[in-house]
């Protein structure tokens, strides 16, 4: 059994999916949500919503307050505003590594170490090891 799950913001789909479970942040408290669950309203507080995927893997999304309803394993979160912390991370760790590399290269450079050529290369290379890294 399982749960489908939509996390929505008045301007997009943030989540569209299949998870074994959730977990959110109610006004009332902690509310983990599993199939089979009965009918329920609940107000959202500011706060996280963690999804058990089927493969047993987390995935956390930052939701603002608003409102869920469940009904017939059917999930449907409204909130104001919501981000993947899992994407969210990611990338600030590729924007973090990006800037660190290339301020390196930059003093490699300055010291007269580099020739601009192999600079070129370098940034190449950078760039595939970064995209092979988000792919996985």
């Amino acid at each position: 059994m399982a749960l489908f799950v939509e996390i929505m913001t008045p301007n997009r789909v943030i989540c569209s999916k299949e998870v074994a479970s959730l977990v959110v942040d109610s006004v009332l408290g902690e509310m983990e949500i599993l199939p089979e669950h009965r009918p329920i309203i609940a107000l959202l507080e500011v706060g996280s919503t963690r999804l058990k995927l089927p493969d047993g893997q987390m995935e956390t999304i930052a939701t603002s307050s608003g409102i869920l309803k469940l009904e017939n394993d059917r999930v449907i979160l409204v909130v104001e505003e919501a981000v993947n912390i899992h994407g969210l991370r990611a990338a600030m760790t590729v924007e973090h590594a990006k800037t660190l590399a290339k301020e390196a290269l930059r003093t490699t450079i300055n010291q007269g170490n580099l020739e601009q050529n192999e600079l070129e290369h370098l940034e190449a290379r950078i760039r595939a090891e970064l995209n092979k890294r988000l792919q996985k």
